[in-house]
C-alpha cells in the first residue's frame, strides 16, 4: 500500500451555523444539482489542508468563517483548522489533543510551512528541491511541495478534460515528473541531492572557465608576454639588476676612497671656517665699540659747544640794561617785575659762577679720554681686518683645491652613480610589471585548475549518481506494469473507440490508440475518461505495490464531464462507477475516493456513501440558495 492519506470529515462554520460532512465510507459521492456546492466542498478540503490555490466561491468567502478537517497522514491523525481569509493553519494531534502549532500556508519567517510539514508526514523530505532543468541540471532548483503531490490526489473539474496533473504548464510539468519518479521509486531524494550537487559543481566549473577565458583575453589585448616568456624576461632582468647594483657598489667604494684621501684638506677647511667665524665676530664687536665711541664724541662736542656759546653770550650781555623790547620796541621799564627777574622775559635771573667754567674743563677731559680709547679700538680693528682677510684668502685657496679635485675625480663618478641608479630603478619597475603580469597569469592558471577540480568533483558526483541509478534501474519496469494496469482499466470501460492504451516511458503521460493526451478529441469526453483511467491506474498500482509512495486517496470532480446523454454514453458512465466499486471490493479499506457528480448512475453497486446537496440544503449551512440558474456555490 502507498502513502496513507485519508480524510475523515470536514466541518465548516458560519457566523450563525455549522455543518459536519463525514467521509466514513471508503467511497463517498457528493451529489446534487448544479451550483449547490459540490465543487466548493472539494476546494474547501484543499483549502483546509493549507493550499493557497483553492478556489472559494463568493458564497463561501462571504459566509464561511472557518474550516476544520480531520485527516490521517502516514501513521498520524491530525485536526486542521483554518479561518477563511487567513494563511495560518492550527494543527492538533487528534489522538492526544496536543497543539502541534500553527503552520503557514505561505512563506512566513519562524513558522513551519504547511506544504512542507505535510510532505514530511508522508515520509518525504520536507524541504524537497529539484533541479530546474531535467537535462544537464545546474545549481538552479525549484521547490516541490505537498500540493504538487496533491495534483495526483485531486482531479479537478477544470483539469479533468484539459491536462494531466498540470502537464500543460512547463513549470508544473517539471514537478509532475519529479513527483511521479519519487512515488514510483524511479528517483530518490538522495539522487536529487546528487543531481543538484553535480549541477553546482558543473556551474562552478563553467564560471571558472569563463573567468579564465576573460583573463586570457585581457592579457592578449594588453599584449602581455606568455608565461614562459615572462619567466625568461624575469631572469634576464634580475641578472641585469644584480650587475647594475654590483657596479654601483664598486663606484661608491671608489668615491669613498677619494673622499678619504682628501679628509685632511676638508678638516683644514672646516677649521678655517670656524676660525673665520670667530674673527668676524670679534671684528664686528670692535667695530661696534668704535661706532659707540664716535657717537659719544659727537655728543660731547655738541655739549662743549653749547656751554661755550652760553658763556660768550653771558659775558657780552651781562652789563646791558634794556629800556624797550628789542623785538617790538615797547617800553619795559614800567612793568611790574619782581626783584631778581629779567625785565624782558620775567624769569629769575641766574647767577653766573665759576662752575660753568669747570664744566667746560670736564667735557674737554672726557673728550680727550674718549678720543684715546677710540683710537685704540680703531688700531685693534685694523689688526682684526688683516687677520680676517688672511683667513679668507687661505680658505678660498683650500676650497678651490677641493673643487679642482672634485671636478677631476668625483664628478665623473657621481654621474656614473646617477646613471646606474636610474638603470636600477628601471629594472626594478620592469620587475614589478613582470610580477604583475605573472600574478594575472597565476590568477588565470588558478581559475583553470579550480575549473578542472570542479569538473572532477562533478564527475565524482556523477559516478555516485550512476551507482544509485543502477540500484533503482530495476524500478523502470514499473512503468510497463503501470501501462498494463492502465490498458486493463481503459478496456474495462468498454469504450467503442478504444484499441490500446499505455504510459509513455519518458513523459509518464497516457497514450491511447497511439495518440498523446493532447491529441485526443476536441470535445473533451475522451480526455475525461483517459484522465480518470490514468488516475485510477496509478491508485490501483500503488495499492498492489506497497513499496511505492502513491497516495491512497483520490478525489475526482465530475468524472462524467462531457460524456454525453446517449445510451452509449450512459454505459460509459456506468462502467466508470462499476470499476470504482470493483476497486472498493478488491481493496476494501485500503484506499479512499471522494467523487463529486450530479448523481450516481442507476445500477451502481451498493457500498458507497452519499452526501446530497439541494437548493434548499446547499453546502453552506444557514444560507439559502436562490435557485437554479443563478449564482452557484
Amino acid at each position: 500500500m502507498g502513502a496513507t492519506v485519508r480524510l475523515h470529515q470536514l466541518a465548516i462554520k458560519t457566523r450563525t451555523d455549522q455543518a459536519v460532512f463525514p467521509f466514513s465510507d471508503q467511497v463517498t459521492v457528493v451529489t446534487g444539482s448544479i451550483g449547490v456546492g459540490k465543487s466548493s466542498l472539494l476546494e474547501l478540503l484543499k483549502f483546509g489542508l493549507g493550499a493557497t490555490s483553492a478556489k472559494l466561491m463568493p458564497a463561501v468567502e462571504q459566509n464561511v468563517t472557518s474550516v476544520e478537517i480531520q485527516v490521517t497522514l502516514g501513521s498520524r491523525r491530525y485536526t486542521l483548522i483554518r479561518e477563511v481569509g487567513k494563511n495560518n493553519v492550527d494543527v492538533v494531534d487528534h489522538s492526544t489533543g496536543e497543539l502541534i502549532g500553527p503552520w503557514s500556508a505561505t512563506n512566513k519567517k519562524y513558522m513551519p510551512k504547511a506544504s512542507q510539514e505535510l510532505l514530511a508526514a508522508l515520509g518525504l523530505p520536507a524541504d524537497l528541491r529539484i533541479p530546474r532543468k531535467r537535462s544537464k541540471p545546474t545549481s538552479e532548483t525549484v521547490g516541490v511541495s505537498f500540493f504538487d503531490l496533491y495534483k495526483y490526489i485531486y482531479l479537478g473539474q477544470n483539469d479533468i478534460d484539459t491536462q494531466v496533473v498540470g502537464h500543460t504548464n512547463s513549470h508544473l510539468d517539471l514537478k509532475r515528473r519529479a513527483v511521479f519518479e519519487l512515488v514510483y521509486g524511479l528517483n530518490s531524494p538522495e539522487l536529487i541531492d546528487l543531481a543538484i550537487l553535480k549541477g553546482k559543481w558543473t556551474d562552478r566549473a563553467a564560471q571558472l572557465k569563463s573567468r579564465a577565458e576573460a583573463i586570457k583575453d585581457f592579457l592578449a589585448q594588453a599584449e602581455e608576454p606568455e608565461l614562459e616568456q615572462l619567466e625568461s624576461l624575469e631572469q634576464e632582468t634580475r641578472r641585469a639588476l644584480e650587475e647594475a647594483t654590483s657596479l654601483l657598489d664598486s663606484v661608491r667604494t671608489e668615491s669613498d676612497a677619494v673622499l678619504e684621501a682628501q679628509r685632511g684638506t676638508r678638516q683644514r677647511v672646516s677649521q678655517l671656517r670656524g676660525q673665520l667665524s670667530e674673527l668676524i665676530a670679534v671684528r664686528d664687536a670692535t667695530a661696534a665699540d668704535v661706532r659707540k665711541s664716535e657717537s659719544l664724541m659727537a655728543q660731547l662736542r655738541l655739549d662743549q659747544q653749547a656751554l661755550q656759546r652760553a658763556d660768550v653770550a653771558h659775558r657780552a650781555l651781562s652789563g646791558l640794561e634794556f629800556s624797550s623790547c628789542p623785538r617790538c620796541l615797547q617800553d619795559v621799564r614800567d612793568r611790574d617785575v619782581p626783584s631778581g627777574h629779567c625785565l624782558l622775559c620775567t624769569q629769575p635771573e641766574e647767577v653766573y659762577s665759576e662752575f660753568d667754567s669747570g664744566e667746560l674743563k670736564r667735557l674737554a677731559a672726557q673728550i680727550g679720554e674718549t678720543q684715546s680709547l677710540m683710537e685704540e679700538d680703531e688700531g685693534s680693528l685694523e689688526d682684526q681686518q688683516v687677520k680676517v682677510r688672511q683667513v679668507e684668502e687661505d680658505l678660498a685657496e683650500l676650497t678651490m683645491e677641493l673643487e679642482r679635485a672634485a671636478s677631476a675625480m668625483i664628478s665623473p663618478q657621481l654621474e656614473e652613480v646617477q646613471t646606474l641608479a636610474m638603470e636600477i630603478a628601471r629594472f626594478e619597475a620592469q620587475l614589478e610589471k613582470i610580477e604583475s603580469s605573472a600574478a594575472r597569469w597565476s590568477n588565470y592558471q588558478s581559475s583553470v585548475d579550480a575549473a578542472s577540480d570542479a569538473e572532477e568533483e562533478a564527475m565524482r558526483v556523477a559516478q555516485q549518481e550512476a551507482a544509485l541509478q543502477d540500484d533503482l534501474s530495476s524500478n523502470q519496469s514499473r512503468i510497463d506494469d503501470l501501462s498494463i494496469v492502465f490498458n486493463e482499466i481503459v478496456g474495462a470501460l468498454q469504450l467503442p473507440w478504444y484499441s490500446s492504451a499505455e504510459i509513455d516511458k519518458d513523459t509518464y503521460l497516457p497514450i491511447v490508440n497511439g495518440a498523446k493526451f493532447d491529441d485526443l478529441s476536441v470535445g473533451g469526453a475522451r480526455k475525461t475518461i483517459v484522465n480518470l483511467a490514468y488516475h485510477l491506474a496509478n491508485l490501483q498500482y500503488g495499492l498492489t505495490h506497497p513499496d511505492t509512495l502513491y497516495p491512497t486517496l483520490l478525489i475526482v470532480d465530475s468524472p462524467r464531464k462531457n460524456i454525453g446523454q446517449t445510451a452509449e454514453d450512459s454505459i460509459v458512465g456506468e462502467k466508470v462507477y462499476e470499476y470504482i466499486m470493483h476497486l472498493r471490493a478488491e481493496f476494501e479499506g485500503s484506499f479512499q475516493m471522494i467523487i463529486a457528480d450530479n448523481s450516481v448512475p442507476a445500477g451502481t453497486p451498493e457500498g458507497y456513501a452519499e452526501l446530497h446537496f439541494t437548493y434548499d440544503a446547499p453546502l453552506v449551512p444557514g444560507v439559502s440558495h436562490p435557485g437554479e440558474g443563478v449564482e452557484t456555490v
